[in-house]
C-alpha cells in the first residue's frame, strides 16, 4: 500500500484536489442559493408591508360629499335657476337627502327639481324672487328647452320649440320681459317668472304634468286643452289655425340634435 502511495502520489493529490474543488462549489452554491431565499424573502416582506390597507367603507356621509362634489355643477345651474344660494342649497340636501334618496343617481336632475319646487313652497325666505329680464338669443332658450326635456324626457323637445316659436318666436318683448316664451296665463294676464331659466322649466314641467304624462302628446290633443275652440257640432277641439302654424313650426325642430350639457349652456348665455 505504501509503495502504492509513493508510486502514485500525483494522480492521489489530483483527485484529492478535485474532491476539495468541488465540495467548495457546493458550499458556495448554498450560500449564494440562501442569499438568494434571503432576499427573495425580505422583498415579499417589503412589499407587504408598503401595501395601502384594505380600502375602509365609506359612511354616508362622506359619500353624500363626494356626490356632492361630483354634481357641483348642476347643482350651481339649479341653484342660480331658482334663486337660492348653492351652499344654503348644500346644506339643505345635507340635511334632507335620505328624505329623498339623493345618493341614488338615476333620476338626479328631476329629484333635486321637484326637491326644490318643494322647498320653494316650505321655506319662501330662502329664494329670491326678483326679477331678472331675459337678454338672451333664441339659441340660448333653446338650449333650455333641449335641457329640460331631456330631463323630463316625456316631453317632445320639438314640440315644445314650435310651440314657443309661434307664441313668443323667441323675441318678443313684452313677453321676454317676463320670462314667458310660451303665452302661460294666469288672471287674463302672462305669467311673470324671475329669470327664464325659471321660465322655461316651468313651460316644460307644465308640458309634463298637464300634457305628456297625461297622453296627451300631439300638437291637435294639446291644443285641445292648449288652445281650444269649438266646431260645429259643439265639440272642444284644438284652433285649427293654431295647429298649423305649430305643425309649420314643427319643420324647423324634428331630427334635431337635443344633446346639451351645462357647459354648452353656460356658454350661450347671455349671447345676444
Amino acid at each position: 500500500m505504501k509503495e502504492y502511495i509513493i508510486s502514485n502520489k500525483k494522480g492521489i493529490l489530483f483527485v484529492i484536489g478535485g474532491l476539495i474543488l468541488l465540495i467548495t462549489m457546493i458550499i458556495i452554491h448554498n450560500i449564494s442559493y440562501k442569499k438568494t431565499l434571503l432576499v427573495s424573502s425580505l422583498e415579499t416582506f417589503e412589499t407587504k408591508i408598503n401595501e395601502p390597507e384594505t380600502a375602509r367603507v365609506l359612511t354616508e356621509e362622506e359619500l353624500l360629499e363626494i356626490f356632492l362634489v361630483d354634481n357641483a355643477d348642476t347643482i350651481k345651474f339649479m341653484a342660480d335657476t331658482f334663486q337660492i344660494d348653492d351652499e344654503v342649497l348644500k346644506e339643505k340636501l345635507r340635511s334632507d337627502y335620505q328624505n329623498i334618496n339623493l345618493l341614488e343617481t338615476e333620476e338626479f336632475e328631476i329629484r333635486l327639481l321637484e326637491y326644490l319646487f318643494a322647498l320653494e313652497d316650505s321655506e319662501k325666505q330662502l329664494f329670491d324672487n326678483t326679477i331678472t329680464k331675459c337678454q338672451d338669443n333664441k339659441e340660448y332658450m333653446l338650449s333650455l328647452i333641449k335641457y329640460f326635456t331631456n330631463i323630463y324626457d316625456s316631453v317632445d323637445f320639438s314640440i315644445a320649440a314650435a310651440i314657443a316659436q309661434i307664441e313668443s318666436n323667441y323675441t318678443a318683448n313684452s313677453m321676454l320681459n317676463k320670462n314667458n316664451i310660451f303665452g302661460g296665463m294666469s288672471g287674463g294676464s302672462l305669467i311673470r317668472y324671475k329669470n327664464i331659466e325659471y321660465g322655461i322649466l316651468s313651460y316644460i314641467k307644465l308640458l309634463n304634468d298637464g300634457y305628456f304624462q297625461k297622453g296627451l302628446t300631439t300638437v291637435e290633443t294639446i291644443g285641445r286643452i292648449y288652445n281650444p275652440t269649438y266646431n260645429e257640432q259643439g265639440e272642444k277641439i284644438a284652433k285649427p289655425s293654431w295647429v298649423s302654424k305649430v305643425n309649420k313650426a314643427l319643420e324647423e325642430f324634428v331630427n334635431i340634435d337635443t344633446t346639451v350639457d351645462l357647459a354648452t349652456i353656460n356658454s350661450l348665455k347671455n349671447q345676444v
